[in-house]
């Protein structure tokens, strides 16, 4: 079977570009008339007038039209330019998928993977007994093209972790784990606003056998291909995947 290439929609981009050239257009209109009014207010109160609201007010149309209407473009394209590379591109065969994004690049052999599912916005690879194998996020992508090309291409797909109940909820000094481990969590959950940052944590926590997601801006883990995940019990790691 052919590959099959998955990308987010062209329409995405080119949407968000325009609604930053919008703005910049209606501010270029409305600006000035609103700073003339504000400072009508502030004149007739004890308050300062600030000098930028001076001098956007005494913009005329003919130069606050194209100067902010300009500043819409760049700040468009940018945008725009910003959202393709961002984006993840995938290529499904029936061996392999290769993912890219502007960041980085990779290649999944089938034969290492035990199943796909999406978590969240999220797309995830497990190998043998669950070990994480790769975590990509795949928001731009349209969720039902891509369980189908995955099917189509013989990917073991599930609609669910089939991990989810050995989860558990981390809080920083949780038994369970050794330093270097405690050590790996706190920068994942210090760094987690960092793409490429949790890319690095997360690998590292892998090698050591740990699968790790947020949930409401807390961390959970289990140990892959180890039920009552973390030194847990299955009561206490179920509840934790409930979060």
């Amino acid at each position: 079977m052919a590959p099959t290439e998955l990308h987010q929609s062209r329409a995405v981009p080119v949407v968000l570009g325009a609604g930053v050239l919008a703005l910049g257009v209606v501010l270029g209109i409305a600006l000035p008339p609103l700073a003339r009014w504000l400072q009508g207010v502030l004149e007739s109160t004890p308050l300062p007038v600030h000098g930028a609201i001076g001098l956007v007010a005494d913009l005329p149309l003919a130069w606050s039209l194209p100067i902010l209407s300009f500043a819409g473009l760049v700040g468009g394209v940018l945008l725009a330019l910003s959202a393709e590379h961002e984006a993840l591109r995938l290529t499904v065969c029936d061996d392999h998928v290769e993912h890219r994004t502007d960041a980085r690049e990779g290649w999944i052999e089938r034969t290492e993977v035990e199943t796909v599912h999406r978590d969240g916005k999220d797309l995830v690879f497990l190998g043998t007994g669950g070990r994480p194998r790769a975590r990509m996020a795949a928001d731009s992508l349209n969720a039902s093209r891509l369980a189908g090309a995955l099917r189509d291409h013989g990917w073991p797909w599930r609609d669910d972790d089939p991990y989810d109940g050995e989860f558990a909820s981390w809080v920083d000094g949780r038994p369970g784990f050794d330093a270097a481990e405690q050590d790996l969590l706190r920068q994942r959950l210090a760094e987690r606003k960092d793409a490429a940052a949790v890319v690095r944590v997360d690998s590292m926590l892998a090698a050591r056998g740990l699968a790790v997601r947020e949930r409401d801006g807390r961390l959970q883990v289990r140990r892959a291909g180890v039920p009552g995940t973390a030194g847990v019990d299955d009561g206490e790691a179920g509840r934790g995947a409930d979060r």
